[in-house]
């Protein structure tokens, strides 16, 4: 994660929403795991997306050879 990227957590995630919005008035991902607010880059974002696809592939290959 960049340096300009930061993660801000207030309490638990318990049964909270997850949210993800652009925010250009600060040029940041917002990505909302209950209350924690992650601050992302566009770049960062993007990294993360790429690092989310390739652990569902793993996931979904898995289910594959169970199946």
């Amino acid at each position: 994660m960049s340096d300009r990227s930061h993660i801000h957590i207030a309490t638990s995630t318990d049964d909270a929403p997850i949210r993800v919005e652009y925010a250009d008035y600060i040029g940041k991902v917002l990505l909302d795991l209950g209350l924690a607010r992650t601050f992302l880059t566009p770049e960062d974002a993007a990294a993360l997306v790429d690092q989310l696809t390739a652990a569902l592939d793993v996931y979904a290959s898995t289910l594959k050879a169970v199946a």
